[in-house]
């Protein structure tokens, strides 16, 4: 049987309907295996006897008619159960997965193939989902259905309970070696599946950059050799399938035959009357029913236990560890924090400790509240990961991080993340309204709320001016509005959240020169009053910044006022020079 501890845990939020869809279909074998008894007895009491009696047949007929109707409202009830504990785990699934999604944070989702992820969540949670809305219990079924029917196949006669019970046995016992073989074509095929879903949604994505480089006949021709690939897993998994299930069903008929054949064999030496054989030709098809409906599941559960390789590894995948069981509680504040880092070190999950080098190593910072620090650096050297630890997306394998004098890790990572408000650089924005996308930030703001957020982010004009105002869809990812247009919706964005904590990451870099001054008036604007942490590479983003950290390798090698470290050689002093058109 293909069946797994772990993956009898997924069953525990719908135990119940598990536990109905089994019990509902082992009782509609039992009406089957009644309904051939009654339906024998009637046609004893109607032909064997010479002299019919119809009275007599009237109740074996009625209560065969009856156990007709029972088994049908049994295999009706059985269905919908069975539908009802698959969208239950269906639904309980991928809420559980999108929340550790959320747990664990961008820097999870930025190193896996977004595709891969979308496989996981989508076609990996319907594969489970019919493993244990349909499969589980049929296994049940396939146990417990045989022995009903073998039973009142004894009681009738005890030669033929006994061939078709050690028949019915003997089907199962060949399935550990089909198993090993469908187990690894299960395996290369759902891999398959995975890359080449991968490599569509990275082309529908990226399509744009493929057709401007030329690159669509390269990129076509890949995503020609993962369909082919998946065409020959899917081949060689529906052939294994196939394969099994023929095998399978030449066994099941042959213990058939071979249980009829002694039937008939004692029914002409007098044994076995004319009824008994008809019942026992009845009851051995019966008895192979629910062996043969497991067989036709078979495919949900190698599917299903393929697919939970995936869906256990990102419940599994390592996250910041949680908040202590009773974690220090802040309480609502809009007072800035006063933030301070200590020896920080992090390197990213997975980095290996021989190679990998720490993306933070040892740095200490002090940002006192309502001041703005200006983060810059080389690419890479460790501006993105800061921002990432100070939303606790990450904790620091050495150092702490504080805010006021308590440490972030003893604070709800949900209670760090509603201190800060973050303007990126890459504006995500979501299929709907304008509106819909600013009450992400608050989802009670009214309409003049969000229209004084507008105002402030100096893009009210805009949204004015859009066919719908604020009910405008702005398309996929923002796409019926400009980078710059995009920004100052997340400007707008941030006023509503109204957090302690700003962070700007490169908010004004993808802009041009008259929308970043736009920009960086609202940024103004938004500053005031908050803790900013702002990371740019443009001397016109860090100039108004109260304190400059320079990053280089992990390390803090500058920190200070602007004006300080400009009039002293170094990093700082270089970047002034490189953007001011200065040669030292």
């Amino acid at each position: 049987m293909l069946v797994r501890r772990r993956m009898l845990k997924l069953a525990r939020g719908a135990s119940g309907p598990v536990a109905a869809t089994a019990l509902l279909s082992l009782c509609a074998t039992a009406a089957g295996a009644g309904q051939a008894v009654a339906l024998a007895e009637t046609i004893r009491r109607a032909l064997i006897s010479g002299a019919p009696d119809p009275a007599g047949v009237g109740g074996p007929l009625a209560v065969t008619g009856l156990l007709v109707v029972l088994r049908c409202l049994l295999l009706w009830g059985r269905d919908q159960a069975a539908n009802r504990t698959a969208s239950l785990v269906r639904a309980r699934l991928r809420l559980r997965l999108a929340d550790r999604l959320l747990d664990l944070g961008p820097g999870h989702t930025v190193t896996r193939p977004a595709g891969t992820l979308r496989t996981t969540i989508a076609d990996g949670v319907e594969a489970i989902r019919a493993y244990v809305g349909f499969y589980l219990p049929q296994v049940v079924v396939s146990l417990g259905g045989p022995l009903i029917v073998v039973a009142v196949l004894t009681w009738q006669d005890p030669v033929a309970g006994a061939i078709t019970g050690a028949c019915v046995v003997l089907v199962p016992a060949s399935r550990p070696f089909w198993r090993r073989i469908m187990g690894a074509r299960s395996q290369r095929h759902w891999a398959a599946y995975e890359d080449f879903a991968a490599r569509v949604l990275d082309a529908l994505q990226g399509m744009t950059t493929l057709k401007a480089l030329g690159a669509t006949g390269v990129y076509g021709h890949r995503l020609r050799r993962d369909a082919l690939a998946l065409y020959r897993a899917t081949m060689g998994d529906l052939a294994a399938s196939s394969a099994v299930y023929v095998i399978s069903a030449f066994l099941l008929t042959a213990g058939t035959a071979l249980s009829v054949v002694v039937a008939a064999i004692r029914h002409s030496t007098g044994q076995l009357d004319a009824a008994g054989l008809l019942l026992v030709a009845w009851l051995t098809a019966e008895a192979f029913r629910p062996v043969l409906e497991l067989q036709n599941y078979w495919h949900e559960g190698f599917h299903g236990l393929a697919a939970g390789k995936g869906v256990f590894a990102l419940l599994d995948a390592d996250a910041p560890a949680p908040a202590p069981v009773a974690p220090v509680t802040r309480g609502p504040s809009n007072r800035p924090p006063r933030l301070v880092l200590r020896e920080v070190t992090f390197a990213y999950p997975g980095a290996h400790p021989g190679t990998g080098r720490p993306a933070l190593r040892g740095v200490t910072l002090e940002i006192e509240p309502g001041t703005t620090l200006a983060v810059t650096g080389r690419s890479g050297s460790g501006k993105s990961t800061l921002v990432n630890l100070l939303q606790r997306y990450f904790d620091p394998q050495s150092g702490r991080i504080l805010a006021d004098g308590v440490d972030l890790r003893d604070l709800d990572r949900d209670e760090v993340r509603a201190m800060t408000a973050v303007v990126a650089q890459d504006t995500y924005l979501f299929h709907g309204t304008v509106a819909d996308n600013l009450r992400l930030a608050r989802p009670d703001a009214d309409l003049a709320t969000l229209r004084e957020a507008a105002r402030r982010a100096r893009i009210l004009d805009v949204v004015d001016g859009l066919p719908d105002g604020f009910d405008t869809v702005v398309g996929e990812r923002g796409a019926r509005l400009s980078g710059g247009e995009r920004q100052r919706i997340a400007v707008a964005r941030a006023l509503l959240k109204d957090a302690p904590v700003l962070i700007l990451d490169e908010a004004t870099s993808a802009v041009d020169g008259e929308t970043e001054a736009a920009l960086r008036e609202a940024l103004g604007e938004l500053r005031a009053g908050r803790t900013t942490i702002m990371i740019a590479h443009r001397l016109s983003s860090l100039i108004d910044a109260d304190l400059v950290a320079v990053l280089d390798d992990g390390r803090l090698v500058e920190h200070g006022a602007p004006a300080d470290l400009a009039g002293r050689s170094g990093s700082w002093s270089d970047l002034v020079a490189a953007q001011s058109g200065v040669t030292r």
